[in-house]
């Protein structure tokens, strides 16, 4: 009877333990979307400009030279503050899903709250189609958007913006 008891007891103390280092573990925040009391991301009201053509880069490769021209779109956010030089960045929804690992477009902002700041993207993008917007840092204060993923394919040089556990970004559809 002695044995069944300690037994038993030495389960219940065992589950006891575990229940409780449980029950004390700090809970995993949850980062969330939107704006924040220094940041944010005005997405109503946002404007689309189709068909601006964009000469937007020149290689030269030897004696050889060419030029990317692309018909493109220009989205307009009608306000965007921001607490720290960085971008506002584009990525691509793909399948549902915001794509971190493209960049649509992107442009430069200094500390403060601007208005009207276009993002030219160079390829058509149609009514309906959908994007995250989002802040970047510029982490090294060099005015160049270092968009280049370390290997756990999470993080990048000039990082998202967030406030607490809330990133500053949306998810928008491309106006009429």
């Amino acid at each position: 009877m002695k044995r069944h008891h300690l037994t038993a007891l030495a389960i219940v103390s065992l589950s006891v333990c575990g229940l409780a280092s449980a029950q004390d573990a700090p809970a995993v925040p949850q980062i969330t979307m939107g704006n924040g009391a220094n940041n944010a991301i005005q997405i109503e009201g946002l404007a689309r400009s189709s068909d601006v053509t964009s000469f937007s880069q020149v290689r030269v490769d030897g004696d050889a030279m060419s030029s990317f021209r692309a018909d493109s779109t220009a989205i307009t956010f009608p306000e965007v503050t921001i607490e720290r030089n960085g971008w506002l960045v584009l990525h691509p929804v793909i399948d549902g899903r915001p794509n971190g690992d493209m960049v649509s477009g992107f442009s430069y902002l200094e500390t403060g709250t601007h208005s009207d700041v276009t993002i030219k993207i160079d390829h058509p993008a149609d009514p309906g189609d959908k994007f995250l917007v989002m802040l970047h840092g510029d982490v090294d204060e060099d005015k160049v958007f270092d968009f280049v993923f370390v290997e756990d394919g999470i993080n990048v040089e000039d990082t998202a913006i967030f406030e607490g556990t809330q990133m500053i970004a949306h998810v928008f559809a491309v106006p009429d």
